[in-house]
């Protein structure tokens, strides 16, 4: 085990004792109802310094994964977005993952290229959900093409990219 991976379980056992003094404190701005998802934030947060100075790529993919969730969450406990925004928003969750996903092969040069299959599945998935979700785009196919054909472009420039990246980190190696 390198050192860089017991920096953040050391910063998650620091948060808890933090969270759980200002619960004992009764604050009362902290309201543990309310506040909870920042919880899964802040260990996403201590997951992403570990993963900077020096733990393996895991560290990377559950810090984008928890700081992302938990963020989301927030905005529904804290009532920035009501608890019915949940049906139409859930795809986030998706995007999240699959960019956790490509985070953690770029951050791990040795990580199997299949792996961007999931990856990429997850945000192109996830991102056709919201918008459909939300209404953005209509349900009529020809519509969509009219719509979106930019996008194809944009889809087009991304995979471009991800391939440059790829071969910019294997090629370090």
């Amino acid at each position: 085990m390198k050192a860089g991976d017991a920096v953040a379980p050391a910063l998650v056992v620091m948060t808890l004792g933090l969270w759980m003094s200002a619960e004992m404190m009764a604050l009362p701005w902290f309201d543990t109802e309310v506040m909870w998802p920042l919880l899964i934030a802040t260990a996403g947060i201590c997951f992403l310094i570990g993963y900077l100075v020096g733990g393996g790529p895991w560290q990377f993919f559950l810090g984008v994964m928890a700081t992302g969730d938990g963020l989301i969450l927030f905005l529904f406990t804290s009532g920035v977005w009501p608890w019915s925004l949940l049906t139409q928003v859930w795809p986030l969750f998706l995007v999240i993952a699959g960019c956790a996903c490509l985070g953690y092969m770029v951050a791990s040069p040795g990580a199997p290229w299949p792996l961007a299959v999931p990856g990429l599945g997850a945000v192109l998935t996830g991102s056709t959900g919201l918008l459909f979700s939300l209404g953005v785009v209509p349900l009529d196919p020809i519509q969509q093409l009219r719509t979106l054909w930019p996008m194809l472009l944009v889809l087009t420039g991304f995979f471009g990219l991800m391939q440059a990246i790829w071969h910019g980190v294997s090629g370090r190696r």
